[in-house]
C-alpha cells in the first residue's frame, strides 16, 4: 500500500511539474511572425497563458527594455526598431513574482520609398492589411456583437498570422462591417484587391463582402463585391444607385476548414467605377459593369473594408482573413 501511495504521489508531482512547464512556456508572440520581414514601427502582439493574472508586461529588444506596457492581455502595441535583425522578448510578471516569457528574432526591413503613381509601371502596394492597426467598426444592419478589430492569431493562417473577425447577431440578417484607411493619391485609377478568407461555420453566413474605395475630390468610387451564398452568385455595388447588381459569377459555400482566394480588378474610367474581373480560387471571370460615383466631402484617400453578413437564424461565426493586399497605380 505504501509503495502504491508513493507511486501515485510521484505521478501527481510529475503531472504538476509538467503542467508548470507548459504554463511557463505558454506565452505566444503572434506578431511579428518569425517568417515575416516587417517595417518599423513593429506591431507586437502576444497571447499569454490563461487563465492567469499578469501584473506587468515588459518588452525588450536585443535584451534592452524598451517598453513597460499595461497588464492588458493580449498585448498589442507598436515598437520602433532600426533596420536589421533584432531579438524581441516579451515577459509577463505574475502577482507572485514568477515570470512567463517568449523571444524570437525579427527582421526589420528598410523603409520602402513611395512609388510614383504618375508612372504606370509603379504601384502602391499594401500587404498583410489584416495585421495593420487602424481597423474600426462601421455601423451596419441590425445591432450585432462585432469584434472591435481583427484579432491576430497564429492559426489558422497561411503565413503565420491571420486576422480573426467575429459576428454575433442579435436578430435576423445582422451584419458587421470593418473599414481601414490606407493612404491617399490624387492620380491612382487602377486597383487590385487580393485576399484569402476562411469561415468557422460555412453554413451560417448569409454572405461575405470585400471592398476597396477611392475618393477623387468630391467623388467617391466604391468597389464592393458580395458573395451571396443563398443566391449562389457574386454581386457588385452600384454606388450612385445604392443597390447590388448581380453577376453570373458563381459563389458557393466553402468546405469546412478551407481557404477561398479572391482577387478583384477595378479601375476608374471616364468618371465611372468599372468592375473589370474577379478571380476565385484560380478561375477568372469577367465582370464589365460600371457605375457612377456618389458625392462626398473632398478627399483623395483610399482604403478597403470587410463585411460579415448574418443569416435569418442569427447564427454567430468567425472569419479569418489572411494575406489581404491592395494595389493601386
Amino acid at each position: 500500500m505504501a509503495s502504491g501511495k508513493l507511486v501515485r504521489a510521484l505521478a501527481m508531482s510529475v503531472s504538476l511539474l509538467s503542467s508548470t512547464i507548459v504554463f511557463a512556456t505558454g506565452l505566444i508572440i503572434v506578431s511579428p511572425a518569425s517568417n515575416h520581414s516587417v517595417s518599423s514601427p513593429v506591431r507586437v502582439v502576444a497571447q499569454f497563458p490563461g487563465p492567469t493574472q499578469i501584473d506587468s508586461i515588459i518588452v525588450s529588444v536585443d535584451n534592452i527594455e524598451v517598453r513597460q506596457a499595461e497588464s492588458i492581455t493580449p498585448l498589442d502595441l507598436s515598437i520602433p526598431m532600426s533596420e536589421g535583425n533584432h531579438l524581441l522578448t516579451v515577459k509577463g510578471v505574475r502577482p507572485d513574482g514568477s515570470e512567463v516569457s517568449s523571444s524570437q528574432w525579427v527582421n526589420v526591413s528598410a523603409p520602402t520609398a513611395t512609388a510614383s503613381i504618375a508612372n504606370p509601371s509603379s504601384s502602391l502596394v499594401y500587404g498583410n492589411i489584416e495585421e495593420k492597426s487602424g481597423w474600426y467598426i462601421y455601423p451596419d444592419q441590425g445591432n450585432p456583437v462585432c469584434s472591435a478589430k481583427p484579432t491576430l492569431v497564429p492559426t489558422p493562417s497561411l503565413d503565420g498570422i491571420s486576422g480573426m473577425f467575429y459576428l454575433g447577431p442579435k436578430g435576423q440578417f445582422n451584419n458587421c462591417l470593418w473599414p481601414i484607411l490606407l493612404g491617399s493619391s490624387s492620380t491612382a485609377t487602377h486597383f487590385t484587391l487580393d485576399t484569402h478568407y476562411r469561415l468557422s461555420s460555412p453554413a451560417y453566413p448569409q454572405g461575405v463582402e470585400f471592398s476597396s474605395n477611392k475618393h477623387v475630390g468630391t467623388q467617391w468610387y466604391k468597389f464592393s463585391v458580395q458573395c451571396s451564398y443563398n443566391k449562389g452568385i457574386f454581386s457588385v455595388w452600384d454606388t450612385a444607385g445604392g443597390r447590388w447588381s448581380p453577376t453570373n459569377i458563381p459563389c458557393k459555400r466553402p468546405a469546412l476548414n478551407s481557404w477561398d482566394h479572391l482577387t478583384v480588378n477595378t479601375q476608374i474610367t471616364n468618371g465611372k467605377a468599372v468592375f473589370l474581373s474577379l478571380t476565385l480560387n484560380g478561375v477568372q471571370y469577367p465582370i464589365n459593369q460600371s457605375f457612377n460615383p456618389s458625392p462626398k466631402a473632398s478627399s483623395y484617400s483610399f482604403g478597403v473594408h470587410f463585411q460579415m453578413d448574418g443569416n435569418r437564424a442569427a447564427n454567430a461565426y468567425y472569419a479569418w482573413i489572411d494575406e489581404l493586399t491592395f494595389t493601386a497605380w
